[in-house]
């Protein structure tokens, strides 16, 4: 019976290609995006589980004032001796019981220097220390390659790991255990090498390095719970242990104040988690996740619905055949088994179709979200398992329903005009709420995308506070040497199509953090931002204010001068800010305030500036401005308008001069703006490409069903046209009952759309206002695609001449 159904539903599927075709080329497109997505998804959450026991390790995050912090400082912070950096790492297992294990270490993405022995010169972009390597390497899972285990290897101090990437880039084919590296000005031996970590990991690293001491003020620390550990109990004890490693934190009665208190963030949470400070690993808004496993599904919709309207109607143009089989003595479930045969047959044939179409374009589809997605995941047996199960659950789906209704007809019924007429009924009524749920869906879609759209450019290009035009940022410019920044900004502005020099925050800063209060109240405002700036920052971030000009006509004998945004003057209740007095830090004991902190004067008020993602409210913000910096971590260069290239070949001649052996660092404030905003950037090049997919299979099925159903309709335009009936009064005719189809799609579709968009929009504290006029241009582009689509073949059946088509009546 099977091998019956199978040989008729492959002669049936032949003998209308043209309606299989748009119907394969349909599902094939919906279940790749569906296995797109969800490979995508797969990997986005399975982001470190790749370690062993991944469940039961945590990150440790400070709060602090109004943020929160991934690195736990050390107690003499930069000055901190290697007893220090060590102690909370390993005080943890010897007195918390629910901690197993702990380390801490830190991964660094400035350039390093590494020469081999042969002298060759490379450069690492990636580079983890760790004064706890054996820790670190119990903590953390990593396929040893070479050499002894991990464990061993980052036992003794200049001892260096590589992976088999940076192992090959050093050594070529030689056996690099027991080599030795200059790393910097350090001697390192190679003592193991490791798989490349999987890039869905954030303990990345082209080497790793067992140290004395790490060059930094603190580190993340990860810890290993015990079995069936509760992680709130676990951190009340770890809190009272960093008490006593850092006494500061009690003693000190500033420290003591910013600190809002400490918790365990679990491993496998950090992925899609708000980014904490100085956590530089890539991060996912998990709405964005659920956007894209939304929009697939909708596809898949379009295409089953695309599926079940041609079914519909292919079916009943098979009214004989069915009152032939059912005159014959075939039993209703003979007939419905057939149809879902065909229907199952087909789907299943669109599964290796689709799964080639997303092997196709996965190349490009990481090169946009920024993956490294590999293509064998999508020959994973649940992979496979889950396209085959959908296939086949879309395909039954699909044509489960003209099964049942064709099935159930009595002969009689199937004798006469039935479906293929055109005619009425509850198929009739399934079809137009069908394609009515399709173009909902494109309104959606279409007017999302334009909203998407529509805030990203809002960001990118809206009134930033600064200029960024011909702004470029020397990156590695950092000295404690004033002398050493004074000589680069003199030679840089030596040239005429440099216009300004200055030091100082730039677009995607971290911030740092201060509590402020004023001397007439006893209020502490936790959520204020400190900057320490120089004068030619100004000039360079295109910032005008007649303090900063003072201040450069008197050159370095200027003093210091403090400014506040708008924001901060708003926050302290200054109406008129200049003359006020604040106070950084109030409490401090290292501050020269009677009362501990730092008094300063408000020179100025500057404009709120977007420095941070438009995502974020702009923080109240104190702006210390120096004529020279003492210690300087970057350069900020204007160029003259359509000077830029001759400038930067200028800067690049100066840093040779200045800097010989350092590597030349350079980013166009342009692009560090445009980086901000890279994953809603990401989403909406996504976003409008499954959109425009979507539109396109709609119209490619509408199109479809609109052909087959006019052709059914042939004499009946016939008749008209021999009663007198123009061609515009069929063509308005058949349009009629889309256009209705459409409004209620509207109706339906634009508030759904509203709420989706002001759901997104309410992600950002600075958004665009919301409008009509994107719901509107998507109904009118639906209201397009149908008449189109309806007048294009109702005017070709309409120009047929009625007698050739009446001629059989």
């Amino acid at each position: 019976m099977l091998r019956s159904y199978l040989r008729l539903a492959i002669r049936t599927l032949r003998r209308r290609l043209g309606y299989t075709a748009v119907n394969v080329i349909g599902l094939t497109v919906g279940l790749a995006c569906c296995a797109l997505v969800a490979v995508f998804l797969q990997y986005e959450l399975s982001w470190d589980t790749h370690h062993e026991d991944a469940d039961r390790i945590y990150r440790i995050l400070r709060d602090v004032r109004s943020s929160t912090y991934s690195t736990i400082p050390f107690e003499d912070y930069n000055g901190a001796s290697a007893a220090q950096q060590r102690a909370l790492a390993e005080r943890l297992p010897e007195t918390v019981p629910g901690v197993e294990q702990a380390t801490n270490f830190e991964i660094f993405d400035d350039p390093l220097y590494v020469r081999t022995p042969d002298g060759s010169a490379f450069q690492s972009e990636r580079y983890l220390m760790t004064t706890m390597g054996p820790a670190f390497a119990d903590l953390f899972t990593f396929e040893l390659v070479a050499g002894v285990p991990l464990a061993e290897a980052l036992t003794r101090p200049a001892s260096v790991v590589l992976t088999r990437t940076s192992a090959r880039q050093y050594f070529g084919d030689e056996n690099p255990i027991g080599q030795t590296l200059r790393i910097d000005t350090l001697d390192a031996t190679v003592r193991a090498v490791v798989a490349d970590p999987p890039a869905n990991s954030r303990v990345t690293f082209d080497l790793a390095l067992q140290v004395n001491e790490m060059p930094n003020w603190g580190a993340y620390h990860f810890v290993r719970l015990a079995e069936g550990a509760d992680p709130d109990a676990v951190m009340s004890q770890v809190s009272q242990v960093m008490n006593e490693v850092r006494p500061r934190r009690v003693d000190d009665p500033s420290v003591r104040q910013e600190r809002k208190g400490e918790r365990l963030q679990a491993l496998a949470d950090i992925h899609l988690a708000d980014r904490a400070l100085y956590d530089d690993t890539p991060h996912r808004n998990p709405a964005y996740l659920w956007a894209f496993g939304a929009i697939a599904v909708l596809i898949l919709v379009i295409t089953t619905v695309n599926y079940a309207n041609l079914a519909l109607a292919l079916y009943a143009d098979r009214n004989a055949e069915i009152g032939v089989r059912k005159a014959m003595g075939g039993y209703r479930r003979q007939i419905a088994g057939q149809f879902l045969v065909e229907a199952g047959l087909l789907s299943l044939a669109c599964v290796p179709l689709a799964l080639g179409l997303c092997a196709a374009v996965l190349p490009a589809f990481n090169a946009l979200m920024e993956t490294q997605i590999a293509a064998t995941r999508l020959v994973q047996p649940s992979v496979l398992a889950a396209m085959g199960g959908l296939a086949l659950l879309t395909g039954l789906a699909a044509g489960g329903y003209p099964a049942s209704v064709l099935a159930r007809k009595r002969v009689v019924e199937l004798f006469g005009r039935g479906l293929s007429s055109g005619g009425g009924g509850r198929g009739w009524s399934l079809r137009h709420g069908l394609i009515g749920l399709q173009f909902v869906v494109l309104i959606g879609l279409g007017s999302l995308s334009w909203i998407a759209y529509d805030q990203l450019r809002f960001m990118q290009s809206g009134d930033l506070g600064y200029q960024t035009a011909g702004v470029v940022e020397l990156t590695n410019f950092q000295t404690s040497d004033s002398t050493e920044y004074l000589r680069l900004k003199q030679r840089l502005e030596a040239s005429s199509a440099v216009q300004a020099v200055g030091t100082g925050e730039t677009p995607g800063a971290a911030g740092n953090g201060q509590n402020v209060k004023t001397p007439e109240r006893d209020v502490i405002y936790d959520d204020f931002y400190i900057e320490y700036v120089d004068v030619g920052w100004f000039g360079a971030m295109g910032i005008e204010h007649p303090v900063v000009d003072q201040m450069r006509e008197a050159g370095l004998s200027a003093p210091e001068r403090v400014f506040i945004n708008r924001a901060a003057a708003e926050r302290l209740g200054f109406d008129n800010p200049v003359g006020e007095e604040i106070i950084q830090e109030p409490g401090s004991e290292d501050g020269p305030y009677p009362e501990g902190g730092i008094l300063h004067t408000v020179a100025g008020v500057l404009p709120n500036m977007h420095l941070r993602p438009m995502r974020q409210k702009i923080k109240p913000t104190i702006f210390r401005v120096f004529p020279a910096r003492s210690y300087t971590f970057n350069a900020v260069v204007r160029f003259a308008p359509g000077r830029t290239d001759e400038g930067m070949q200028h800067v690049r001649e100066v840093w040779s001069e200045v800097r010989p052996d350092a590597p030349f660092q350079a980013a166009f404030l342009s692009d560090r703006v445009a980086q901000l905003y890279d994953q809603e950037r990401r989403f909406s090049t996504l976003a409008a490409v499954l959109s425009g997919l979507a539109i396109l299979l709609a119209a490619i099925g509408l199109a479809s069903l609109v052909a087959y159903l006019t052709r059914l309709r042939t004499k009946e335009i016939g008749v008209r046209k021999a009663l007198g009936g123009s061609t515009q009064s069929i063509v308005a005719l058949l349009n009629k009952e889309y256009v209705q189809i459409v409004g209620a799609a509207f109706a339906l579709g634009a508030p759904l759309a509203w709420l989706a968009a002001d759901w997104w929009l309410g992600q950002f504290a600075y958004r665009i206002d919301l409008s009509v006029w994107p719901f509107l241009a998507a109904g009118i582009g639906a209201l397009v695609v149908a008449v189109a689509a309806v007048s294009t073949q109702a005017l070709q059946t309409a120009q047929v001449d009625p007698a050739r088509v009446l001629r059989s009546e």
